[in-house]
């Protein structure tokens, strides 16, 4: 959904578009969030059911309340035992339980990755994983069959607007700045490199942005006078193409709201302070609460 666009075709769609070019941009935009819905019931955003962080020590897990780490009432009574040793994880089932790691059935004590992307312990519709988030480790519950999937009925937008897509100018850093960023739900924090800004014009007046690097484009987290009072109080999320030339776009109508607001089980990184934009951006993705 986030691809580089030749300065030539920014031009074009930031001068006074009518007529089928409006037309167009609208019917692209709509096709973009249908593909945004499509990928938060499909890419794992609502599966995670559980997080608990996990520090030094031996820890008994399973659906049981007397489990130091508690798990959904679908797990196994007990499931097992994680141990951390520093950044050594081991798991080791407990008598009879059902589990496997990579597709294969395990039964005495194995090590877990904690990379994201390895294989988690299966336990039916469960799988349980080690990830690092900032300084700390998680253990992360998904359940394949949450009933939060059926129950997503999609995203809520402002009217499409071609005016709140405008040309950016990039501002590169003499070197790369690596910035520690604050996350919901979690006392540490991540570290997230930045190598520039951007400059831009809305609403008669020049703003600029701190841009965090992504491998398709330029990552920007942003707080506007919306925020808590028709979308996410937290802020919003936009993605830019690469800069060509110096230039990028930066399209408002597909600004969203960090997936912590569908789900309170996923961590998501805290705006910078000097992303607070003093003005109302009625554009991209709305919000009510609960």
């Amino acid at each position: 959904m986030r691809h580089p666009v030749r300065l030539a075709a920014i031009c074009l769609l930031l001068t006074s578009v009518a007529g089928a070019e409006t037309g167009g941009y609208v019917a692209a935009i709509e096709k973009w969030r249908e593909d945004f819905d499509a990928d938060i019931r499909t890419g794992g955003w609502l599966t995670l059911v559980g997080r608990c962080k996990v520090d030094e020590g031996t820890w008994t897990l399973g659906s049981d309340r007397r489990a130091a780490l508690v798990l959904p009432s679908k797990a196994p009574a007990q499931l097992g035992v994680l141990s951390r040793r520093g950044s050594v994880f081991q798991f080791e089932p407990a008598s009879g339980a059902d589990v496997s790691l990579g597709g294969n059935a395990i039964t005495g004590p194995v090590l877990l990755s904690t990379k994201h992307g390895t294989d988690g312990i299966k336990a039916g519709d469960l799988s349980l994983a080690v990830r690092a988030v900032g300084e700390d480790f998680y253990l992360l519950v998904s359940d394949s069959k949450n009933p939060g999937i059926e129950e997503f009925k999609g995203t809520t937008w402002y009217a499409v607007s071609p005016s709140y897509r405008v040309a950016a100018r990039f501002v590169p850093y003499v070197q790369p700045q690596t910035v520690r960023v604050p996350l919901t739900h979690a006392d540490s924090k991540e570290t997230m490199r930045s190598v520039g800004d951007i400059v831009f014009q809305l609403a008669g007046k020049s703003f600029r942005l701190k841009t965090f690097a992504d491998d398709e484009g330029l990552f920007v987290m942003f707080q506007d006078d919306t925020n808590g009072k028709g979308t996410y109080g937290g802020g919003r999320f936009i993605y830019a193409p690469k800069p060509t030339d110096g230039v990028t776009a930066l399209d408002f109508n597909k600004a969203f709201n960090p997936y912590c607001s569908l789900n309170p089980y996923i961590m998501c990184p805290i705006p910078p302070a000097q992303n607070r934009l003093p003005l109302k951006i009625a554009a991209g993705e709305r919000f009510f609460g609960e």
